[in-house]
């Protein structure tokens, strides 16, 4: 029993459609799953998946990287935009916290009701948009070109 395994993810049928055919022509067997699903006006439900055999994954997936290399990206960019995530939700998490925190000491003990829950959920949404603002000032404004 052969397992396919997903060689590039596509939104667009048409993409999808053509390196499929490069890869027809080079004797490697493709199927296209999700390719029904994003006929529709309102855009994709699914992201189309190129799928290959597993023992042919690898010619599939170097044939693609030589013919059109900027559609796999780098790992060092992948690195750099998974910290630049990382560090923008815990800048976002830390400032929803404080702030939060802030929040429920600073309000009436004795007025805990759905006003003052309010308050409380609106200041740490705005404590988490400071803390994530914050994250990215701390890193220099940069979010990677």
């Amino acid at each position: 029993m052969a397992y396919f395994r997903t060689v590039l993810t596509y939104q667009l049928p048409s993409e999808a459609e053509l390196d499929k055919s490069f890869l027809e022509a080079q004797g490697i067997t493709v199927y296209l799953m999700n390719n029904l699903t994003t006929r529709n006006e309102l855009g994709p439900a699914f992201w189309i998946q190129l799928q290959v055999a597993e023992a042919d994954w690898a010619p599939a997936t170097r044939i693609l990287r030589e013919a059109r290399p900027e559609r796999f990206g780098s790992a060092v960019r992948v690195d750099e935009l998974d910290r630049l995530i990382k560090r923008g939700a815990a800048g976002a998490f830390l400032g929803a916290m404080v702030v939060g925190l802030l929040a429920y000491f600073v309000l009436p003990a004795g007025g805990r009701d759905d006003a003052s829950a309010s308050a409380m959920l609106t200041a740490g949404l705005a404590g988490a948009v400071a803390g994530a603002w914050l994250a990215k000032k701390i890193r220099g404004g940069k979010v990677g070109k």
